[in-house]
């Protein structure tokens, strides 16, 4: 089934608090500058009065110099091995990560942002069916989410609460997700970031072959085999109806 806008959104989103999921635009994103593969560390002028203690305890400094790191025989070793350093950032849609009871208690909030779909060309349908485990896709919702676009969990990062002021929320939210949007989320950020063992309905069968199904052999001690063909996706156990399998070598159903 394809993914629709009247299902991955709320129609009628209440403004009381942030959600987990919720696209938000105009967040400041911050990342290396082009060119570069590591920060270029920026210190206090040496004609200026500020030293770079003084700076990293929250001082304020007029001028900096940047310096790339392998000019610097001290970096990292000031405060606790800290260092301004140059970044440059961006406004773009995000959404957030952070799960919805945390967000009163956090100080920072896991965001990801928005890229078009385009940017997917050579998968775009792979995309579309959310069958890229670091993507997320979002279907065009005006007037924020101008095109077909996806998250990249790949570019997730870091963002100070305080730009997510609550009385700003009605103004803020792009888009808010549905619960059947936001449990597909919680899902692809599960296969993102912890893989789970064994073949599982995400999955193809690369050559016909017989597995073994994980599930029952944990709980039941059981050896339940299934042979699945080629190029089809991995599908229940008969068994227990889960869909955990492996590869044992030498076996046949």
């Amino acid at each position: 089934m394809p993914i629709l806008a009247k299902d991955w959104y709320d129609s009628a989103p209440d403004y009381t608090s942030f959600y987990q999921g919720d696209i938000i635009h105009d967040v400041p994103v911050i990342f290396l500058p082009d060119k570069i593969s590591k920060w270029l560390i920026l210190r206090p002028n040496l004609q200026g009065k500020k030293l770079i203690d003084e700076v990293l305890g929250g001082e304020i400094c007029k001028w900096f110099t940047a310096h790339p790191e392998g000019q610097l025989t001290d970096k990292w070793q000031y405060g606790k091995r800290e260092e301004y350093v140059a970044a440059k950032a961006q406004l773009m849609n995000v959404a957030l990560l952070t799960q919805t009871c945390d967000i009163e208690r956090r100080s920072y909030y896991q965001i990801a942002p928005l890229y078009p779909e385009a940017e997917q060309q050579a998968k775009v349908e792979q995309l579309r069916k959310n069958e890229l485990n670091y993507a997320f896709y979002l279907p065009a919702f005006a007037p924020y989410i101008q095109e077909n676009s996806y998250l990249d969990f790949a570019h997730t990062t870091l963002i100070p609460k305080a730009y997510f002021p609550k009385n700003t929320i009605k103004d803020r939210l792009s888009a808010r997700l549905s619960e059947v949007a936001r449990r597909e989320l919680q899902d692809q950020l599960k296969h993102y970031f912890s893989r789970p063992f064994g073949f599982g309905l995400r999955d193809k069968v690369l050559e016909k072959a017989t597995f073994a199904c994980v599930t029952c052999f944990y709980s039941t001690g059981k050896s339940v085999l299934k042979e699945f063909d080629a190029d089809v996706h991995f599908t229940p156990c008969d068994s227990c109806t889960d869909t955990r399998w492996i590869r044992p070598p030498n076996v046949t159903a």
